[in-house]
């Protein structure tokens, strides 16, 4: 007997709200059996403190959704979703950044063999990267994101409103994700970013909301085209094998995810010329990009030898015997490149690390 079981990626609903009003009045519609909310984002606002008070459901606060990306935390959100009787037409809500949705829709994935999931991405990270495309995951021997699933969302609901009180460095660490999104795609959506700078730094609503629906549907495309990273998915990985082994690096330090993304796309486009992919005036272009935000990467230390032996044991990774890197060819022109040679890619983080200037 032969047969094939298709294995696509699900309807999603994306829903543009205009306040955190209106995102309440959205769950209370829903009715939604249980709403996980990281800490800061329910004490930096009374109105979601004093309306979820009132609502009829329960309500499980994430201390600190980075650091509780793990089993402990794993384990004790099985225990309450058993304890409350959660079913799998149950839904889940998960409300803050992206290491709450990646939690939250790992543990909607994975109880009862999947429930339905509800994301209110509450950064311009989780709203423009995490929440898009069904990747959860959790922590794991302190490497980020080492166990995880495909689970797609049921519905998302983006509103531009919580970006307005979001920490800069933390605002800025979304922009890496735009500027990734428009440099695999082409020079026009590049350009768009460089033109738009001053209304993403000013936080323009009208701006941020076709700027960060623009970046959904890049990747939402590429999502559809390819859900379980098979093929083109893998684009998306542009600056993160840097990136993941620079942050894994710095486990210490609380580094941001879209600095170390930051620094990682600098170091791939270094590397995409130093390989002559890359033409000079494209480098030049992508590059200023990127250094014409204000990230503060005083923090981020850049140890060679200890971001490649992470990046060694990077996910993404096709075989032992060499590492994944997504490079650019040019603007929209990402290709795969599989570094075998050791002493090459250690020779360019020490010249990177030597010559990078925080």
């Amino acid at each position: 007997m032969n047969f094939k079981i298709s294995q696509k990626s699900s309807e999603v609903t994306v829903n543009s709200l205009v306040s955190i009003e209106s995102v309440l009045q959205y769950l209370e519609n829903i009715q939604p059996k249980v709403v996980f909310i990281d800490k800061a984002v329910l004490e930096s606002n009374n109105v979601i403190s004093n309306v979820l008070g009132k609502l009829e459901l329960e309500i499980f606060v994430l201390e600190d959704p980075e650091r509780d990306k793990g089993f402990a935390k794993l384990q004790q959100c099985y225990e309450f979703l058993h304890e409350i009787n959660v079913q799998r037409n149950d839904t889940v809500v998960a409300i803050g950044g992206g290491a709450t949705t990646d939690l939250v829709g790992f543990i909607a994935s994975t109880f009862k063999r999947g429930i339905k999931l509800c994301l209110i991405p509450t950064s311009l990270l989780s709203q423009v990267d995490a929440c898009i495309g069904g990747k959860t995951a959790i922590n794991f021997l302190e490497v980020k994101n080492l166990i995880g699933s495909f689970y797609n969302p049921n519905e998302i609901v983006i509103c531009t409103e919580f970006l307005m009180s979001q920490d800069k460095q933390q605002y800025l660490t979304g922009v890496s994700e735009i500027i990734k999104h428009a440099l695999i795609t082409s020079e026009a959506e590049t350009d768009y970013i460089y033109e738009n700078i001053e209304a993403i730094n000013q936080r323009n609503t009208k701006s941020l909301e076709e700027i960060i629906n623009r970046s959904i549907n890049i990747k939402k495309d590429i999502v559809n085209e390819d859900f379980l990273e098979a093929g083109k998915r893998k684009f998306l990985n542009f600056g993160h094998t840097f990136g993941h082994g620079i942050e894994s690096a710095n486990v210490e330090n609380s580094i941001l995810h879209g600095h170390a993304v930051a620094i990682g796309m600098l170091m791939a486009l270094q590397y995409s010329y130093d390989q002559e992919l890359l033409s000079k005036n494209d480098f030049n272009k992508s590059s200023n990009l990127l250094r014409s935000i204000n990230y503060d990467f005083s923090k981020i230390e850049l140890d060679p030898n200890k971001i490649y032996n992470f990046m060694k044991s990077d996910k993404k990774n096709s075989s032992n015997q060499s590492i994944s890197l997504i490079l650019l060819n040019g603007f929209g022109e990402p290709v795969i490149y599989e570094e075998t040679d050791t002493n090459k890619l250690l020779n360019f983080l020490n010249t990177f690390a030597k010559d990078f200037e925080k």
